[in-house]
């Protein structure tokens, strides 16, 4: 018996019970379906987040000065931006009270330099952000969050606002900035940090730096401290044990579901290894005449194989449909845009492959071990 007669019978042999093929197929598709569904919006999943907690600063560098002598200047955020070629911004904040015709809002007033919008990429929900003029010329200008211009009143674009006895007007309405977590107020007021300067007296309180993907914030706080002094007086503050946390707590929920995905590719290949076994015993009269007709054990273990091979590639193919179509519905419930890859799609199409045919060995070895006279006594 030739290769291509051994694919022909198997062929046939899929095609003789088409129901408990297409059964067997879709069990298998249903687990590498899972796997690529874990594995795609796991993927996803684990990139939301990451973004989510760099919103909420986490991915960010603090150096402060422990030294009256070594006072922090926006000169010095120039320095740490030429050194480490990262965004740095220089800032300060205290809290105070915001009155707009009458009424007044506890807020946290800051001052930031041009570096805001690299560092911490306000949003203008309304208005416009600051320009290089509006620090340069240390113009009376300032920016609110929605929290405080709701405690305002609504509506407050082009309005003046009291600020630390001097008039500001208000340009535009910020969204995506982060409040200091210790300061309690109705909300944010940004002004650039000259003005700041000017209106409170005070001098730069610290540096933030942003920490890029794949860059270690601890490295990054040491290169930045280099870059300011070589004798010290500054401090780097990180939270890259939080964010190492964060990411191996979202990597051990998708290898959880991904485990829970494979069990179910499992319970595929062992159907695909019970339908065989059920096929050998149904077809002994098949494999005693060929065994008849001078066909090798050797042989007849590759009938078996293949149709293993070609109940898993056929279910590897479905799989990927029903992926496909399962991270498309799921995505779109929990919000998740996300694809299939082809690098993902592939090693899992080979797995499930492999995993088919090896669960089809036990019923090729029972077939091949079948004696000729005990394969024909059947009948």
């Amino acid at each position: 018996m030739t290769l291509r007669d051994a694919v022909s019978l198997a062929v046939s042999g899929l095609r003789g019970s088409a129901v408990r093929t297409l059964l067997t197929i879709l069990g298998l598709g249903v687990g590498v379906g899972a796997v690529l569904t874990v594995l795609t919006l796991g993927t996803a999943g684990q990139a939301r987040v990451e973004d989510e907690i760099a919103r909420l600063g986490v991915d960010k560098i603090w150096i402060t000065s422990e030294d009256a002598a070594h006072p922090l200047t926006s000169d010095c955020a120039a320095r740490i931006l030429q050194a480490t070629g990262v965004p740095v911004c220089a800032g300060s904040c205290t809290g105070g009270y915001i009155v707009l015709d009458g009424v007044s809002a506890a807020a946290q007033i800051a001052g930031y330099d041009t570096g805001l919008a690299g560092v911490h990429k306000p949003a203008a929900g309304e208005g416009r952000l600051f320009t290089q003029q509006d620090h340069e010329q240390r113009r009376s200008v300032c920016l609110v969050d929605r929290a405080l211009e709701d405690s305002l009143g609504g509506d407050v674009v082009g309005r003046r606002v009291t600020v630390g006895g001097r008039r500001l007007r208000i340009i535009g309405v910020v969204e995506g900035m982060p409040m200091q977590a210790m300061t309690a107020g109705g909300g944010l007021l940004l002004m650039p940090l000259t003005t700041y300067e000017d209106t409170f007296g005070a001098s730069v309180a610290e540096l933030t730096l942003i920490v890029p993907r794949g860059r270690s914030a601890a490295l990054l706080a040491d290169e930045a401290l280099a870059a300011l002094s070589a004798d010290g007086g500054y401090r780097a503050a990180t939270l890259e044990n939080e964010i190492d946390a964060a990411r191996q707590v979202v990597r051990i929920f998708v290898m959880v579901l991904a485990c829970v995905a494979a069990v179910c590719m499992l319970t595929g290949a062992i159907g695909v290894m019970n339908v065989l076994l059920v096929s050998v015993r149904e077809r002994r009269r098949e494999i005693g005449l060929i065994k008849a007709v001078g066909g090798t054990s050797a042989q007849v273990g590759m009938l078996f194989l293949l149709e293993a091979a070609a109940y898993a590639f056929l279910g590897g193919l479905l799989g990927v449909a029903v992926g496909m179509l399962m991270i498309h519905m799921c995505g779109s419930w929990i919000g998740l845009t996300a694809r299939l890859s082809l690098w993902t799609a592939l090693p899992v199409l080979c797995g499930a492959s492999l995993l088919g045919a090896a669960f089809g060995v036990a019923p090729a070895i029972r077939a091949a071990s079948m004696q000729p006279v005990d394969a024909l006594r059947c009948e």
